[in-house]
């Protein structure tokens, strides 16, 4: 009876944050913008992003980090490259019919900049699943060594410690500022925004800009 109760309680859950998220979601209808999200085999949308197809990168990244999620330990970082199919290929395959094409992780190789994530593997390292999808080449956009290992890592980390303290918060990165530098025919940002949520009450409890 007990694990009957539990596993009720997980689909519970499950379908309470799904509901949430559908009623939370983002709009992506900007020219040459493609809205896409990324599951795993348990069919769970671990993040959405709306992607600019102009710029080559995704214009916005959002997903729900939980308390369990957002403490988990013991999955090491995955030894992999950013590849166009961790959504299955859909995204591709909508920018193909659009005339459009996403970038290779060979294209950052030698550029002097990271391939910086938007959604952290390090929010999805409950499982090695979760923590690879990550590495999609539709979530990353350039960032100096600076700006990706040392204060976009701060936000991440302060991200993290947010869903431990409110148990499921909403997490919305933004970007749409550019340089006049580009990485190949990648646009590199001047800017990125991160906005995070109490899930529950919907109050803003988390507002930063970070400059390159």
């Amino acid at each position: 009876m007990r694990c009957y109760l539990k596993t009720f309680r997980y689909f519970f859950i499950c379908f309470f944050l799904f509901f949430l998220l559908l009623n939370v979601s983002f709009a992506c209808d900007l020219p040459g913008h493609f809205k896409f999200d990324v599951s795993n085999s348990e069919e769970e949308i671990l993040y959405s992003g709306c992607y600019d197809a102009i710029n080559l990168g995704p214009h916005i990244i959002e997903y729900i980090l939980t308390k369990e999620r957002a403490e988990a330990t013991g999955i090491r970082r995955p030894s992999a490259s950013f590849t166009q199919n961790r959504d299955g290929g859909a995204l591709q395959r909508l920018l193909t019919q659009h005339g459009y094409s996403l970038p290779l992780h060979r294209d950052f190789t030698n550029s002097g900049y990271d391939r910086g994530h938007m959604a952290p593997n390090a929010d999805f390292n409950d499982t090695s699943e979760n923590a690879l999808l990550t590495f999609f080449i539709a979530n990353v956009w350039p960032q100096t060594p600076q700006v990706n290992r040392v204060e976009w890592l701060r936000t991440e980390t302060e991200t993290r410690r947010l869903a431990s303290e409110y148990q499921h918060i909403r997490v919305i990165i933004i970007v749409d500022e550019f340089s006049e530098e580009r990485v190949g025919n990648i646009r590199v940002p001047s800017s990125f925004k991160r906005r995070v949520y109490d899930l529950y009450s919907g109050d803003l409890i988390y507002e930063i800009n970070i400059n390159q």
